[in-house]
């Protein structure tokens, strides 16, 4: 059992910030080179000097298709094939369905959903060609769930769940993993509050452990789909 991640390539999409950097923190320790991606570059910049100088930022918006190819090739040609691709950028819009404005819905639909097929479709053949890889889905337990007022969230994150059990069966015929994380309520800040106790909610340094110790596990081994919850009630 790989007992670091040392060598590897990753990729974390919207790392910028939140539970991204979290994330991306968290596979640098472990001793991957890392890219992160975001939309503005100064807080890029900005998040990969704090990480560390095997951190490389790359400006995308997951929305267009020409932004996410070049984001792709220029990863590639700096750092080579991504072993990991963990897709974390999304929003959430919120709202009754019909108060929701179509342009709204397609932000959330095209972010977190058909952004998400653009980055991985990039990753994929080359990973499928180096025989080996993860690929990590950051859904949410809306993805399992209906909520008031959440609904192009929901939406969103259902079909995430859909693609990426459809992608699991293409891809890990090619040895490369596809994992689905479904966190609760995510404290997103600094990780200096009680580590355990009772009413606590998730944080995203958990999540990001989480990744870490999912993708030192044996390659024989897949996770295919994980709810992970804080002690809150």
């Amino acid at each position: 059992m790989e007992t670091d991640l040392s060598g590897k390539v990753a990729v974390v999409t919207g790392a910028s910030r939140g539970i991204g950097s979290h994330i991306a923190g968290a596979i640098y320790r472990a001793g991957a080179a890392v890219a992160i991606t975001g939309r503005h570059q100064d807080t890029l910049n900005s998040a990969a000097a704090k990480i560390g100088d095997r951190c490389r930022p790359f400006v995308c918006d997951q929305r267009d298709p020409e932004s996410v190819r070049e984001m792709a090739q220029a990863v590639m040609g700096d750092l080579g094939t991504p072993d990991i691709l963990v897709n974390n950028a999304g929003v959430g819009l919120f709202g009754n369905v019909v108060d929701m404005t179509l342009e709204q819905w397609n932000k959330v639909i095209e972010t977190n959903l058909t952004g998400v097929f653009l980055t991985t479709r990039q990753f994929l053949e080359p990973m499928m060609r180096k025989g080996r890889g993860d690929i990590f889905m950051i859904s949410s337990m809306s993805g399992k769930k209906g909520d008031p007022g959440a609904s192009a969230y929901c939406a969103s994150k259902f079909g995430l769940q859909g693609f990426s059990q459809s992608l699991m069966y293409e891809a890990r015929q090619h040895n490369v993993r596809v994992m689905v994380l479904n966190p609760s309520s995510v404290e997103k800040g600094r990780d200096i509050g009680e580590k355990s106790g009772k009413g606590l909610h998730l944080h995203a340094a958990d999540l990001a452990e989480t990744i870490v110790h999912l993708a030192r596990m044996p390659g024989r081994t897949m996770i295919r789909d994980m709810d992970i919850y804080g002690t809150n009630p």
